[in-house]
């Protein structure tokens, strides 16, 4: 009787399922990148013998420009030890503008929003006519918000 891991392997390599295989080994080579850099990842795909990660802020892109050489060198490193990605000749990287408008409005979503909590009732004690208008300004202010 065969084992599942025969079985996947069998399929993984038939023509129809290529894609997915591909896949799986762009997730392998992914868990090899430091953590900062994979936190960043949104998606990855191959096309024209290039890498392509899609990044979910200009942060991590701007990181992943910076350490591009420490990249490639293990990307090399993997395509020799495990005998995969073998057609990706180059790496490129670029800012998924849809992951970065969702981040945008979820941190726009996490802004709690408090009511005024002052009832604009205090005695304005100032004896400078200036001031005092001041102080009346910032109670009708208070009174508004309400």
């Amino acid at each position: 009787m065969k084992k599942v891991s025969q079985i996947l392997s069998h399929l993984f390599n038939t023509p129809s399922y290529q894609k997915l295989h591909q896949t799986q080994q762009i997730k392998r080579f992914l868990w090899t990148l430091p953590k900062s850099l994979r936190d960043g990842v949104c998606f990855c795909y191959i096309k024209n013998q290039v890498l392509f990660f899609a990044l979910k802020h200009p942060c991590y892109k701007q990181e992943f420009d910076y350490k591009l050489t420490i990249i490639k060198q293990l990307l090399k490193q993997y395509q020799q030890s495990k005998e995969e990605l073998l057609g990706v000749m180059d790496i490129k990287a670029f800012v998924s503008n849809n992951a970065y408008q969702k981040s945008q409005t979820q941190q726009a979503e996490n802004l709690e929003v408090y009511g005024e909590i002052a009832k604009g009732d205090f005695k304005n004690l100032a004896k400078d006519k200036e001031i005092r208008e001041i102080f009346e300004s910032i109670r009708k202010a208070i009174l508004c918000n309400h």
